[in-house]
């Protein structure tokens, strides 16, 4: 079952890590306002000279746009202040709203003037956005705990209140939450807690999450009952609709987590997959031609940003050669 997870300035950051984009931190902050309603005219003559003054700031505007309105999103952001709803379905009218936050932005970036149904002290809520590249990122401290990306992830804080709303867009995170409500999303599965930590995925695979320790809510949106989730239990939605559960060991939960310290962990795994895991952590690639190698297999606990001393390791144990080349490292 380890198997399933373990493939691949307010009250907001203390601090913040590489892996901030303010581009696409401020394209979405202007996003989840037009959610909220037209914007007044000094704010919308704002927007329309940040989308004019650069290039990148449309193209952002335009991705996180796409993105907002995707799975449903939004619903995770309008839980009233202080309040967690035992359900989650689809509001009514939400997809008409949805269709709104995109005729209002197209008709921004077509220049249009828009009429003021906002004040001019209209208030909005902190929004930070998160994406990673081919490193693993240090962890992003928050005011009640914090979380670490997987290659190629993203990730959308929003605050509301006393409560933080987390909506994984893509990828895998990690989330280790110490005090204070926090409500944690990949598409349809979305937690409820105050002091747990966990694994979330959202891929080609489905949306899971995985509770490492302390307990939560779990919300499974529209039809499905709300249940709590302990340590070590785990919840799939397929592609195809199909919801899975289950529980681990404490190894597996480990195992299973490894990446998140920055941890390879093999168990009986062949190499040529063990090569493809360490690959997608790093720039510098290993490559093989021999099959032999690729289908011995391998145990232990390696750097996951380490390739030429994962290399070297090889080496040692199957008695082939590392040739440093401008490739990569090659084994022959």
């Amino acid at each position: 079952m380890a198997g399933m997870f373990a493939r691949h300035d307010d009250a907001m950051p203390e601090y913040v890590e590489a892996c901030v984009h303010p581009v696409d931190e401020a394209a979405f902050a202007w996003i989840v306002r037009l959610d909220r309603g037209a914007l007044a005219p000094e704010a919308a003559r704002e927007l329309d000279a940040w989308l004019t003054a650069d290039s990148r700031h449309r193209g952002a505007f335009l991705r996180a746009k796409a993105l907002w309105r995707s799975a449903d999103r939004v619903a995770a952001f309008r839980v009233p202040d202080g309040t967690v709803p035992a359900e989650a379905p689809v509001p009514p009218g939400f997809v008409g709203r949805r269709r709104m936050v995109g005729s209002v932005a197209a008709s921004l970036l077509a220049g249009a003037t828009l009429g003021a149904t906002v004040g001019p002290a209209e208030a909005y809520e902190p929004v930070r956005f998160f994406r990673s590249g081919s490193e693993l990122p240090k962890p992003v401290r928050l005011a009640g705990g914090d979380f670490r990306l997987d290659r190629t992830s993203q990730f959308l804080c929003l605050q509301r209140g006393d409560r933080i709303h987390a909506d994984l867009l893509a990828g895998r995170v990690r989330v280790d939450w110490r005090q204070g409500p926090i409500s944690v999303r990949a598409g349809r599965v979305e937690l409820d807690t105050v002091a747990a930590s966990l694994v979330m995925r959202w891929d080609a695979d489905g949306e899971s999450v995985l509770l490492l320790d302390g307990d939560a809510r779990l919300r499974g949106g529209a039809g499905q009952p709300v249940r709590r989730l302990r340590r070590a239990q785990w919840v799939r939605l397929s592609p195809s609709g199909r919801w899975e559960e289950g529980s681990l060991s404490a190894d597996d939960l480990d195992y299973v987590s490894a990446w998140s310290h920055g941890r390879l962990e093999l168990r009986a795994t062949p190499v040529g997959e063990a090569i493809r895991r360490i690959n997608f952590y790093n720039d510098r690639k290993i490559f093989s031609s021999s099959a032999t190698l690729s289908r011995q297999r391998i145990d232990g606990i390696f750097s996951l940003t380490e390739p030429e001393t994962f290399a070297r390791s090889l080496c040692s144990m199957f008695h082939v050669r590392l040739v440093l080349s401008g490739r990569g490292l090659e084994l022959r």
